[in-house]
């Protein structure tokens, strides 16, 4: 996969210094998880983009692959388990985690409480994809799986079979 810049992609002076207060940004639900935005593409020339996702014990996102973006968490509170092709490993509060695109991976929460973790994408654009999968995901039930693997397939993601992290 090769990223090609182009003269309609943004440029350094799209790109403004942003302060978001503490409790500002959207909040969206999916995958049994909630990330509030504190910095979408629309904020930083689509260089990155940044939530802060509470998670509850067991939850997590089916696995899945980013293509077109690199995914970096910092756990602040719990007990995440991140799976790879490396299998789980456990991922305390403290712990930062490296997710490079094309990686197969998926987390869950393994604590008893609520967990806490900074996620950060770049190129931004999971922002986009998080905000869609909530949409569908508020109707109630669970999503049609070919809608939301079309949505993932737009924004340059994979979600992969069930049984795929065992």
């Amino acid at each position: 996969m090769s990223i090609q810049t182009t003269a309609d992609h943004f440029t350094t002076t799209d790109a403004k210094v942003t302060v978001i207060a503490p409790d500002a940004g959207p909040s969206f639900t999916a995958f049994g998880s909630t990330a509030q935005f504190k910095l979408e593409g629309a904020h930083t020339a689509g260089r990155l983009c940044l939530g802060l996702a509470v998670t509850p014990p067991g939850g997590g996102p089916p696995p899945h692959v980013h293509y077109s973006d690199d995914e970096l968490f910092i756990v602040v509170e719990g007990q995440l388990e991140v799976w790879s092709d490396a299998g789980w490993t456990p991922a305390p509060a403290g712990s930062v985690i490296y997710l490079p695109r094309g990686s197969r991976h998926t987390f869950r929460n393994a604590g008893a409480t609520p967990s806490r973790h900074w996620v950060l994408t770049t190129p931004s654009g999971f922002d986009e994809f998080y905000r869609g999968a909530a949409e569908m995901f508020a109707v109630g039930g669970a999503p049609d799986g070919r809608k939301l693997g079309e949505l993932a397939a737009r924004h340059g993601y994979e979600i992969l079979q069930p049984g795929t992290d065992r």
